[in-house]
């Protein structure tokens, strides 16, 4: 008896004495320990229990989700072409009949869910770690890469994570047959540099608040929607601009109607307002902040953030058509009459009654401080939280409906967030700039925000 005490003691010793890691648990709130998830044997992705996904057998669709235990449970499914092809470099996309869940089938070369990695074009590993790269388009060829991963890692592109405020981002990865996770190699992705347009856009002309555009110049630009119950659609109601992933900036003023989060949403990727398009990605929101000082008298401190709705800690993925401007740091000053440029999706003319069908954009110059005073904008004060731009010419100028759009300007060789389109004494008229939010202003009240949520 008291050799097997002493036995059953010791093995209690030795499971309270072991390493987490060695147990495969990770102990970060946030998380799961890998005990608690599936592991898809077609993909390797990680999902955790309750989790839904579609994969391919053969050439026919199945249905998969993660049951009790961590067991996959599939049934197969009829599926038909998709309306709107959500599957780049050539892939075929197919959608569920009952449901909005879709898959793409690669063309030889490309993976990833929607065949946005190429195989050919693979990044080298650096023993155990996952290397993860930034949207990169190559010129000479004709195919874009987009969030390029070693697949040999057995990673997929939504498993790069850090929802616990570690170190870094971590990932689930296979190391030889066992299943663990570790920190992975992930460089920040580059905000402001733009893919140049496309050869053949539309020529540009001058219009009342800006020029016809393409979404690839201003690939930051977010369009919020609202649902409305009555019309059971969803209406254009103002300009964002995506800072990253899962975050967007706007003005306080439009979003404090009272919108709940759950009537709104966010379209990134759309050259036209209201059309499909392959390269748009649609958002929900997971909840916004409205900036705690605004006065809705002076339209001082109009500033918003939204968070996107998302399972795995990714929202947007990077593309030629979807990129995040940089925020400034707080001590940035630009030269005055530095040319910056604007953008939206707002009315052409101070009274019409409608939006532009498609977005534009506008060169403005950032004015003096001294020259942004109220008696160049009908009385109305100006305080420091706000800036002055405008085009001297008279010509390009922000208006109804782009409001919370980027004021960006170049500085070092990036496309940074100087101001959020806020108000103004009419649109275009000569000698009369348009006031923006200024960002510098606000940059620890973002992080703030975005650190805690």
């Amino acid at each position: 008896m008291n050799v097997l005490l002493n036995l059953l003691l010791l093995l209690f010793a030795l499971c309270c004495a072991a390493d987490p890691k060695v147990l495969n648990i990770r102990q970060k709130r946030g998380t799961r320990t890998n005990r608690d998830a599936c592991v898809d044997a077609n993909s390797a992705t990680v999902r955790e229990i309750g989790a839904a996904w579609l994969r391919w057998k053969g050439q026919k669709v199945e249905f998969c989700r993660c049951a009790v235990r961590a067991r996959v449970r599939c049934h197969e499914i009829p599926v038909t072409k998709c309306f709107v092809s959500k599957c780049y470099n050539g892939g075929t996309c197919k959608e569920a009949v009952y449901s909005s869940d879709f898959i793409c089938q690669c063309p030889p070369g490309f993976t990833g869910t929607q065949c946005e990695i190429s195989k050919s074009s693979a990044v080298d590993l650096v023993a155990n770690t996952a290397i993860y790269h930034c949207s990169e388009v190559f010129s000479n060829t004709n195919f874009t890469i987009r969030n390029q991963v070693s697949i040999s890692n057995s990673l997929a592109v939504f498993s790069h994570r850090n929802p616990d405020g570690d170190l870094g981002p971590w990932c689930h990865v296979y190391k030889g047959s066992q299943l663990t996770w570790e920190l992975c190699d992930v460089p920040k992705c580059s905000c402001g540099q733009r893919v140049e347009a496309p050869s053949n856009s539309l020529p540009m002309f001058r219009i009342r608040g800006g020029q016809v555009s393409d979404i690839r110049e201003q690939p930051w630009q977010a369009a919020l929607t609202v649902y409305l119950p009555r019309a059971k659609s969803y209406s254009f109601l103002c300009g964002g601009v995506l800072i990253d992933s899962c975050w967007i900036l706007t003005a306080d003023k439009v979003v404090r109607v009272t919108f709940d989060e759950k009537r709104l949403r966010v379209v990134l990727g759309r050259t036209f307002r209201l059309q499909n398009s392959s390269s748009e990605q649609i958002f929900d929101v997971e909840k916004y902040w409205i900036h705690e000082q605004y006065d809705d008298e002076t339209y001082d401190n109009d500033i918003a953030l939204l968070k996107l709705k998302s399972e795995f800690g990714i929202c947007a993925v990077h593309s030629p058509e979807v990129l995040p401007a940089c925020l400034p740091e707080p001590n940035l000053v630009l030269p005055d009459w530095t040319e910056c440029e604007i953008s939206g999706y707002g009315k052409e003319e101070e009274f019409s009654p409608f939006y532009s069908e498609r977005i534009k954009r506008g060169r403005v110059r950032l004015w003096p401080q001294e020259q942004c005073v109220p008696e160049k904008l009908a009385g109305r004060l100006v305080t420091p939280n706000m800036l002055c731009a405008g085009d001297t010419r008279g010509l390009d100028d922000a208006c109804k409906g782009d409001s919370g759009g980027p004021l960006v300007c170049p500085k070092n060789g990036r496309m940074t967030l100087m101001g959020l389109i806020s108000w103004g004494d009419g649109c275009g008229k000569k000698d009369t700039p348009g006031v923006y939010t200024r960002v510098t202003n606000y940059t620890n009240w973002i992080s703030s925000k975005m650190r805690a949520n």
